[in-house]
């Protein structure tokens, strides 16, 4: 790992734990803008940054967009309740709404990982107090979409990439069962598609370089190299995959390899 100066480094950190949530092309510039023309590598920086975080609990991490490949960072508290901690500026109400809406649309029936916006609305609105209303409801969620923690996708209520990035240990903990991985990239998936023949799971956008990289143009599954020509999707809008439905076709692909 490079060395980084002590001004600049605190700098960036100041800088950080300011901005707390942060596209890595914003990330890249800044440090671009701290060190002018002699920048050090990114991952250099980040590490150095860690480091320094250490002692206040807090690191710095991040996440890809499953669907464009955009990378966000986000500072997150190492020890905490991660949405009482990321969610200060809630009031005890909203961190109310926004966990119950998370943990909603993360337990999904239908393995979406979404719940229509109607549906979200009248969730949020009965955690409020009796003079809650929906419009009351509505900016709620208009709030948590614009700090990163939810997000409006064709009238679907799916997690944020900050919620991705910050509660993935809160969710791995509390919600074991519904934790979806992509096989390419290793991070979480709660929309793409899944290979039927051993239940691997795939975002949108590795999809897309896995096919791009294929002479034919096609789809192969990543984990069994078998050709997927209509594997079943999941996400907001998707036929979706149940997650007893998940485990059942993982399960039995697990015991078929082993009998082989």
């Amino acid at each position: 790992m490079a060395e980084l100066s002590a001004p600049e480094r605190q700098m960036i950190v100041q800088w950080c734990m300011s901005a707390q949530f942060f596209s890595e092309q914003t990330l890249q510039e800044t440090i671009s803008r701290i060190y002018d023309d002699e920048a050090p590598a990114l991952q250099d920086t980040v590490d150095a940054v860690n480091l320094r975080l250490t002692r206040y609990s807090l690191e710095l991490r991040s996440s890809m967009s499953q669907t464009s490949g955009e990378r966000m960072w986000a500072l997150i508290n190492t020890k905490a309740d991660a949405i009482a901690t990321g969610a200060t500026p809630y009031s005890p109400t909203l961190l109310t709404i926004l966990k119950h809406l998370i943990e909603q649309v993360y337990t999904d029936q239908h393995g979406n990982f979404a719940v229509d916006l109607h549906t979200a609305v009248r969730e949020a609105t009965s955690k409020g107090s009796s003079s809650y209303s929906r419009r009351d409801a509505q900016e709620a969620i208009d709030w948590f979409c614009s700090d990163g923690w939810l997000q409006v996708t064709n009238g679907w209520v799916v997690l944020g990439q900050r919620s991705c990035i910050e509660l993935q240990a809160y969710l791995t903990d509390g919600f074991a069962e519904y934790m979806r991985t992509c096989a390419l990239c290793k991070e979480m998936a709660t929309q793409g598609v899944m290979c039927d023949a051993c239940g691997a799971f795939i975002h949108p956008y590795c999809a897309g370089r896995l096919s791009e990289t294929s002479k034919a143009q096609m789809l192969s599954c990543p984990t069994c190299h078998q050709l997927m020509e209509s594997p079943s999707s999941f996400g907001p809008g998707k036929p979706g995959i149940r997650h007893n439905l998940v485990k059942s076709d993982v399960s039995q692909t697990q015991r078929d390899e082993d009998d082989e």
